[in-house]
């Protein structure tokens, strides 16, 4: 019983989350950490009256958990020097130690729980069927805006975090497209949800969602086809098979491309265009009048202190504050992100922190191409949707802040756990007969 609870916690957390704009504000960060908290108790309680600890003990967690000890050492105190400690904000540091807690908790939550076939399939349902009402709730603040009035983009504040998050829904829905995984009728719908997905994403105007969104149509065209068919299946029919997915592969970058230019076209919407023709300004020294930053002049003032702070950093989630020592503009403009998630992360964590990051990255796509060697066609294709998306919002993070956003980040380990982990088909073992907590990892 309380496994099903829990299971639907963690879609119900996948739901909810974008709606309060994306749980960035203290209010919304602290009820969802409350939530996945209450989640853990349940799993607390789950072992304690079935006396068996059941964990997905996905290799992920531990570069997460590397970077909680680096959060951790930040703060210890120190016994000589000008600061007490190694972060230039304890507060924030703690602050942002406690948010990847939650983070690690719900990554290991959803890979334990969402395991099954089923519920694999049903996880990846609740996530295309949110991506698409979202996109809906987007196109539509268009012509203005609707149940969220402070912003234009869905429930999200920020064009460019709206589109990071369709772009990884992209993914899976493309993904089952390519896949031969799906009967004609479901086909349609689900190209349809892809347009509509498309269609947002592209009336957001964002430049680094659109480019993203190209990066996971060919990420799919790749990894499908260099893919090999499992050897149980007949020769005769291997040949038939990849020529068809090349087909739809084919179909589905040209439907691509015509519905994005179709969509500019047909709503008579050029800003995607002339944000483009932004992108030299953008890259310079000059203000944008609708973004009011160089991303340049960013990146260049975080390398400065990343050069004063190589080897731990100015402390995890310190950026914003640490910033202003080092900016050379007027001041007018507060800058809390560099607009470049990895350049940021280097800043907060040092040499060491990148080193973890890339052990994330690497043991991601490693695991990710290894979970598809799967005869099941459905499964194949929530690991390679799931793995495209993440490879999506990685594209995406070059220029944004995508997964600082909670919900964006969220979704990001959820497919990271969707792509990594294999689907059990195991029966839950009986209750341990000793008085004594078993353990099963898996």
């Amino acid at each position: 019983m309380l496994d099903k609870i829990i299971y639907v916690m963690l879609l119900v957390l996948l739901v909810i989350t974008p709606l309060p704009y994306g749980t960035v504000e203290v209010w919304s960060t602290a009820i969802w950490e409350l939530l996945i908290l209450i989640t853990a108790l349940l799993w607390g309680i789950q072992a304690f009256t079935t006396k068996r600890l059941t964990i997905e003990l996905n290799p992920l967690v531990w570069p997460m958990v590397a970077v909680l000890i680096i959060a951790a050492v930040q703060l210890l105190p120190l016994s000589s020097g000008t600061r007490n400690t190694i972060t230039h904000d304890s507060f924030a540091t703690l602050d942002a130690a406690v948010k990847l807690f939650a983070f690690i908790l719900f990554f290991l939550l959803f890979a334990t729980f969402v395991n099954t076939p089923e519920r694999r399939k049903q996880a990846t349902t609740v996530i295309v069927l949110l991506s698409v009402v979202i996109a809906l709730i987007g196109i539509g603040q268009t012509y203005g805006k609707l149940l969220w009035p402070r912003g234009t983009f869905g429930p999200f504040i920020n064009r460019n975090h709206f589109a990071g998050f369709l772009e990884m829904a992209a993914g899976l829905i493309g993904a089952r497209i390519v896949s031969r995984s799906l009967q004609r009728e479901r086909l349609v719908l689900y190209v349809c949800y892809l347009i509509i997905v498309c269609s947002g994403l592209i009336l957001s105007a964002s430049r680094g969602g659109y480019l993203s969104l190209v990066a996971v149509i060919l990420f799919l065209a790749m990894i499908s086809l260099s893919t090999r068919e499992d050897k149980t299946e007949a020769k005769t029919e291997a040949a038939v098979s990849s020529r068809s997915m090349q087909l739809r592969l084919v179909a589905a970058l040209i439907l691509l491309v015509v519905m994005s230019f179709g969509t500019m076209f047909l709503t008579s919407s050029d800003e995607l265009m002339q944000r483009f023709g932004q992108v030299q300004q953008d890259m310079g020294m000059g203000e944008l009048a609708d973004e009011r930053f160089s991303r340049r002049e960013l990146w260049q003032t975080t390398l400065k202190i990343v050069k004063d702070h190589p080897f731990l950093g100015i402390g995890f989630g310190a950026y914003q504050y640490v910033y202003p020592r080092y900016d050379q503009s007027s001041g007018l403009l507060r800058v809390e992100q560099a607009h470049n998630d990895y350049l940021q992360f280097i800043a907060d964590t040092g040499v060491v922190g990148a080193l973890v990051m890339l052990a994330f990255v690497i043991l991601l796509f490693a695991r990710g191409v290894a979970a598809l060697q799967t005869r099941d066609l459905v499964q194949r294709a929530i690991s390679l949707g799931a793995l495209a998306g993440c490879f999506g919002i990685a594209v995406h993070s070059f220029v944004e802040f995508n997964l600082q956003v909670t919900t964006n980040a969220q979704l990001f380990l959820a497919l990271a756990a969707l792509a990594t982990t294999k689907a059990t088909v195991e029966e839950a073992p009986e209750p341990a007969k000793s008085k004594e907590l078993a353990y099963t990892w898996r």
